[in-house]
Formats: C-alpha cells, structure tokens, sequence
C-alpha cells in the first residue's frame, strides 16, 4: 500500500497540533480522538483497497516495430463485474532504450466498461524487444491509500531495421519519382537487354528498334520493347566490425548500413532480381539469394538483431568464404566503411571476388569530417585540425581511387544518403548491362 496525497495531507495537518497539545494539556482532549479517527480509517480504507479485485490487463503491441519509427501501443485494463468502479493508475514497462509518449496514464475503471489507454513508442534498438510487466495502482474507497500490483503481462516483439522507406516506396506506382528515397523505380523501356514485348512504334523510337518483319505483316510500323534482365543474382556483404559502431546523430553506421540493405533488397526484388546476405565478422550463415514475395520477410528475420562488435574485419577471408558460397555470378555489394589501412587487404579480397563477380564498394564516411573542413578557420588549433582532417580524406579518397581503377563501382557517401545512393548504383549497374 501507498499513502495517498491525502492521507499525507491528513497527517501532516495533525503533527503541529501534536505540538500545541504537548504545550497544551486541555487541545490533547480533542487531538488524540482526532488522532485515533484517522488510524481508524486509514485501516478500514486500506482493508477495502486490498479486497479489490485484481483487473485484467490486455497489451495490444504492433506485429513488428521499425528501428526509430514512432508505434502505439494499446493497454485493455479489465475489472470483474462484482466489483465497484475505482480509479486507477497504469504504468507499462516497456523495452530499454524507447521514446515513449503518454505513459503513466490512468482513468477510472468500472466493471460496466473497460479502461483503454494508450501510448506512444519509439525504439531506439533493433532485435527482440520486450514489454515485461504492467504496474497498476488502484485507489482505496476513501482516497487515502493506493494499491500496487504487478500484472505479469509479458509481450514480445520483433524491432527491425528501418523499413519506413519501403512501405512509402509502396504506396506509389513504379513509375514515381520517390522524394523519400532519391530513386525512380520506373522500368526503363526500350533500351534494355532482354527483349519484353512488341508495339507500336511511337515518335521518337530509335530506328533500331524497329522489328521489320512485324512491320511488313501488319502494314504499320512496329517497335521492339526491351526490359532490364531479370532473374540475376545480388549479394550483400555486411561489415558488422568495430568501425561501423561509429555513429552520426542517433543511429550508429550499421544501422544506416542495415537500413541500405533492406532498400536496396526491395529494389532489386522489384527488378527481378534475387537477394542474398553474408555477415562479416560474426560468423553467422549466409542467406542465399532468393526472390519472391517473401524474400523481404527473409532478409529482415536475418539481419533484424545483428550488432556490430570491436573486431577487425578481414576482407580476404570474407571473399574467400564468398567464393566458397555462391558459385554463380552475382553482384556483390559491400557496405562497410573503409580506410587507407585497408587498402592491401582490400585489394586482395576484390581481386578474389571478381574472378567471378561483379563488385561495388558503399563506404560511410562520418559526418563529422565534412563538418570539420567546411568550417571557418579561425585560430591555429582549427587551422591543425583542418589540416589533420584533410590528410586523412586524401588517403581515404587515394584508397578508393586504386580500388575503383580495379573495375569497382565505389561510393563515399555520408550515413544519410546510403540508402538511396547504393539503390542508384545498383540500377546504374543494371541499365548498363553490366551484370
């Protein structure tokens, strides 16, 4: 039981008088019955509050939650039919590390009508989240106490990267321009590599195009219709090592890598194409490529609650194992965030890949050293910095610059254009038949 404002109130008022009474023999005559009143009742009240049936409590939690995207959660708080109405306090306990809205709450509670209530939540860790336990404090007939219980009401729930992107992407046709993305996922016609279909030839069609002998038939002119080749290979390479707990703002690099992986498995899937995963450096199984409308589903329950560790990667071991793994060729896709030391390493494993495959590089670079060159100088330790800051761009920029001349597509790009920029090489790749 918990003392209620009014009962401390109650007791506080009777304490100074205490004090007159001790001075004052004649003002204990009335003080002590005072007293003894309310021992009396706060023991009646308090035997009441505990004959108070225990309430249901229902939690209604989405199926899933996005990392950093706001949810509600809902709270059904049910009280027994034999029971009167009594005002109640609910505090849920939520995951570690969530933004939360509206919580504690309350409301009174009667058997005629449940109490539904309900809060805001944003996560702020991917994986398997739980919602332990929900405390409710009842209050006594009189106000003077409130009762505590814990009703063990255990939810669990999935936190994926996220997937905001994609179902925004969702709500257009393919042919929009995506503001949220930066892509266009509309089919390029015309000049594809796989022939789709026969049509009539419209102005501006190259000469080309023109199929002669459906023209000659129909006695009209008639254009070829091309599409990008489908049903090609795509798999992504993780970098879970300590470099990719870096973070910028609220999120660390592997999160905007995950979050690059998951936009650029949907777009490839929309093309056609099928997705696959391999981790490095935590020894967990790949995903093989797979297409189909599950093969989202597939990737999220993969990557979900993976978390970077303090390792160093090794890129020649991660190719080796590629190698090992897919067999038919495939662009492989690496995300990770890459330095001047890897330069050797990086090399070696690159060399290894596209023996076999085509290879594109997506490195993050932090925010933090654009912020530092960009920045006024204006006394001799910024001058340092800048200069510290610029050297260490060049040999990152040198580094890439060798990688690159090696046939591979390399991007530098900060955590918040990730996404969108490796879905746009991805369909560069694609329209210029290079896969």
């Amino acid at each position: 039981m918990i003392p209620s404002r009014k009962l401390l109130l109650a007791t506080a008022a009777l304490i100074p008088l205490a004090a007159v009474a001790w001075l004052l023999p004649a003002v204990s005559a009335w003080w002590q019955p005072a007293a003894v009143l309310l021992v009396g009742v706060g023991l009646v009240d308090g035997f009441l509050a505990s004959r108070t049936p225990v309430p249901a409590v229902e939690r209604q939690v989405p199926a899933s939650l996005a990392l950093g995207q706001p949810a509600e959660v809902r709270l059904t708080i049910t009280l027994q039919e034999s029971a009167a109405a009594v005002e109640v306090r609910v505090y849920d306990h939520y995951p570690e590390l969530a933004e939360v809205r509206n919580m504690p709450s309350g409301g009174l509670l009667s058997p005629e009508q449940p109490l539904t209530l309900s809060y805001a939540i944003r996560p702020k860790r991917r994986g398997l989240l739980e919602f332990p336990q929900c405390d409710l404090r009842l209050q006594s007939p009189l106000g003077l106490w409130w009762r505590q219980l814990t009703v063990n009401e255990s939810t669990y729930v999935r936190c994926y990267p996220n997937f905001s992107t994609i179902s925004q992407l969702l709500e257009f046709e393919a042919t929009s321009n995506t503001a949220t993305s930066g892509l266009r996922l509309s089919r390029r016609r015309g000049e594809g590599i796989e022939f789709d279909q026969l049509r009539d030839y419209r102005v501006g069609d190259p000469m080309r195009s023109i199929d002669w002998k459906a023209t000659a038939r129909v006695q009209r002119l008639i254009s070829r219709e091309y599409q990008d080749e489908r049903d090609q290979q795509v798999l992504i390479l993780l970098d879970t090592g300590r470099r990719m707990l870096a973070r910028d703002g609220e999120w660390s690099h592997f999160d905007h890598a995950l979050n690059a992986a998951l936009l650029l498995t949907y777009v490839a899937l929309r093309q056609g194409d099928a997705v696959g995963i391999v981790t490095i450096g935590d020894g967990r199984p790949w995903l093989p490529p797979r297409k189909g409308a599950d093969a989202v589903n597939s990737v999220l329950n993969h990557i979900y609650d993976i978390e970077p560790k303090p390792v160093e990667i090794d890129f020649s071991e991660a190719a080796q194992r590629v190698a090992t793994l897919q067999k038919r060729r495939a662009l492989v896709v690496l995300l990770s965030n890459v330095r001047d030391a890897d330069a050797d390493d990086l090399q070696q494993a690159i060399g290894l890949l596209q023996r076999r495959h085509l290879v594109m590089l997506a490195s993050l670079r932090e925010a933090i050293l654009d912020q530092t060159v960009e920045a006024p100088v204006a006394d001799f330790d910024d001058a340092l910095q800048y200069a510290a800051t610029e050297r260490y761009l060049e040999a990152r920029r040198s580094t890439q610059q060798i990688v690159a001349s090696n046939g591979v597509s390399v991007d530098d790009c900060l955590p918040a254009q990730l996404a969108a920029t490796v879905a746009n090489r991805y369909l560069s790749i694609k329209r210029a038949g290079r896969l």
